[in-house]
């Protein structure tokens, strides 16, 4: 178990290793202060490290997602902290990794998902069609998409759950009254 404390952690970022940066980047005893410097670095290893982090905050994780760098905002849009302010960020991102993982955060809000259903990558469209808080009108495109892997993913997702069945039925009818 590490035991460094923040202290020991801001001057290993002073390093000229870049491992040692890299680790206390890394290392579950990182506060936000550290993570804040972590993204300062000049490796992005380190900074992919920091907005990787399990303590990253909102905050530090707003700061990685505007990285010139698609891998440091790859993992701040897959942190479990990414708040739907940064994953509708990322889903805007012009690199289809970063979009594909905030289609696959799990704190992806409906906003998000319907952004991610009209992705021109298939494996966007299909995360977004897979996901657990996916709403009718993101299963409804899905459905009528062109590609049969995001209309299996689709009808998957609503395979076990009949109020949802009920609610894209619905939602189609209303769509094709008007």
């Amino acid at each position: 178990m590490d035991t460094k404390t923040p202290e020991q952690l801001l001057k290993d970022l002073d390093s000229n290793d870049r491992v040692v940066r890299y680790c206390a980047a890394a290392n579950p005893n990182a506060t936000p202060e550290v993570l804040l410097k972590a993204l300062e670095d000049e490796e992005v290893d380190v900074r992919w490290e920091a907005a990787g982090n399990p303590n990253a905050t909102p905050e530090i994780l707003l700061k990685a997602i505007g990285d010139k760098n698609s891998d440091v905002r790859y993992a701040a849009a897959g942190n479990p902290n990414a708040t739907p302010e940064i994953l509708l960020k990322a889903i805007g991102d012009k690199n289809s990794d970063v979009r594909y993982n905030a289609a696959e955060n799990p704190n992806a809000t409906s906003e998000v998902l319907l952004k991610a259903i009209g992705d021109r990558f298939v494996k966007i469209r299909e995360a977004a069609a897979y996901h657990p808080n996916a709403t009718p009108e993101v299963l409804l495109k899905a459905i009528g998409d062109k590609n049969s892997d995001v209309r299996s993913a689709a009808q998957e997702s609503l395979q076990n759950d009949p109020i949802l069945q009920l609610q894209v039925a619905a939602l189609k009818a209303q769509k094709n009254a008007s």
